[in-house]
């Protein structure tokens, strides 16, 4: 047996077991999330067809219907919600069809505010929402279209007349059943239920086409050469090396809110701790080369094929001075390292200081706004709601930032309270 056909057998067919599990794991979770996607069109299409049911109509309700007016359902929970810029990527264009949501979609921030919170009515005539501000409603004869975001759970509703897009945002939970019993009615008032019903079946036909196909097997001749790594041996040194650079960074203080080297630090330079006993980074790593080969650039650590002097008198311009592990050419007493760049006059590489990486779940940011700690952000970056999700009166309050319980950023100082239509304050946000 030749080595070749050693490693064909060992290293590749090991990485053979390996890529196929995981397409297969991959595959399972794409078919498991097709079929859940399948099952809830068919569920809306059935839903489709049956007659409308007239819903209970709670107590107390502050709507005015006519005699012969039926409600099909009511949402306690809704929320009022305008375009503030048409414009705007990602809002939802009007379909006479009904979609489920999309799983792990991220949620509609920008150009879409929420002006008020009440309770939505769906009648066979139209849509109704009464808030605590104000009260709003869409006779479908007035309507001309009805648009559902696919990953956030709000519906927008274009109408006949001018002025801004308004819509209606429900729980995530109860958005498959509100869209389809508003979508139906609409449908219904304005006689297009066919239509809708051949929109929802085309809806099925077209998401049973996209079924993922089973993945191909991998084969030995697929393994990449990278893949000869994955070895016991090889990955007990990498796990070791790794672990011998974690502790030199924290000896030398590299974490994010510690100094690092060539960072200023009260007006001096940190340096890299040398001496016997301190491996250096690239000797503490295994890097070729670090404990043979001379290095051509000024270096604070010992090396074992000594330390370069400067040239003797008299020498050529450019000419480099012998160099000895023990001795000097002048006194021939044993030749000591420079424990600090100051010593030799050598200025010590700078770098800027670093951004810490952890905020502590805040969104990426170039001003260092993170939820971990630091000072209080009085005066906030005039593009901050570019990384941050901010509350419509961010502006009119002359405190601090702070993140409010709904996830949204907000400031103290407001009327009330800068939180206080947000689920109450959760944490302040900090200056790096």
């Amino acid at each position: 047996m030749t080595a070749k056909d050693g490693e064909a057998r060992g290293w590749r067919a090991r990485w053979v077991g390996r890529e196929n599990e995981r397409r297969r794991m991959a595959y399972e979770a794409a078919l498991q999330a097709w079929r859940r996607r399948d099952e809830e069109l068919r569920q809306l299409y059935t839903e489709a067809e049956e007659p409308a049911q007239r819903a209970e109509t709670p107590a107390g309700l502050p709507v005015q219907l006519d005699d012969d007016e039926i409600v099909l359902a009511v949402e306690p929970a809704a929320e009022l919600v305008e375009v503030t810029a048409r414009h705007t990527a990602g809002l939802p264009t009007a379909t006479l069809t009904v979609v489920p949501l999309e799983d792990g979609s991220t949620p509609q921030r920008r150009g879409v505010s929420v002006i008020d919170a009440g309770t939505a009515v769906v009648t066979d005539r139209r849509l109704i929402i009464v808030g605590r501000d104000e009260q709003e409603e869409w006779p479908y004869a007035q309507v001309a279209g009805i648009a559902h975001h696919p990953g956030d759970p709000f519906t927008l509703l274009h109408a006949k007349r001018p002025g801004r897009i308004r819509g209606v945002r429900v729980p995530r939970a109860a958005a498959s059943a509100f869209r389809l019993r508003l979508t139906v009615a609409y449908a219904d008032a304005t006689g297009a239920r066919e239509a809708l019903l051949d929109r929802l079946d085309d809806a099925v036909v077209d998401h049973w086409h996209d079924q993922p196909p089973a993945p191909a097997p991998a084969t030995p001749a697929d393994a990449p050469l990278t893949a000869r790594l994955v070895r016991p041996a090889l990955v007990t040194a990498v796990v070791v090396a790794l672990a011998i650079a974690a502790v030199a960074g924290v000896v030398h203080g590299s974490l994010p809110d510690r100094p690092v080297i060539g960072m200023k630090v009260d007006g001096g330079t940190g340096v890299e701790p040398t001496g016997p006993g301190v491996p250096s980074a690239s000797t503490a790593l295994g890097a070729p080369g670090s404990s043979t080969t001379p290095s051509t650039t000024p270096s604070t650590t010992p090396s074992t094929t000594g330390t370069t002097s400067d040239p003797p008198p008299g020498a050529a311009p450019g000419t480099a001075a012998p160099t000895s592990a023990t001795t000097t050419p002048a006194t021939g007493g044993p030749t000591k390292p420079p424990s600090s760049p100051r010593a030799t006059g050598t200025p010590a590489p700078t770098s800027p200081s670093p951004t810490p990486a952890d905020r502590c779940g805040a969104p990426a940011n170039p001003y260092g706004y993170n939820y971990c700690g630091g000072s209080y952000v009085y005066d906030p970056a005039s593009d901050v709601c570019d990384y941050f999700a901010c509350v419509n009166n961010l502006w009119n309050g002359n405190g601090y930032l702070v993140q409010c319980e709904d996830g949204l950023t907000s400031r103290t100082g407001m009327k009330g309270g800068g939180c206080a239509e947000h689920g109450g304050l959760k944490r302040p946000i900090y200056a790096a």
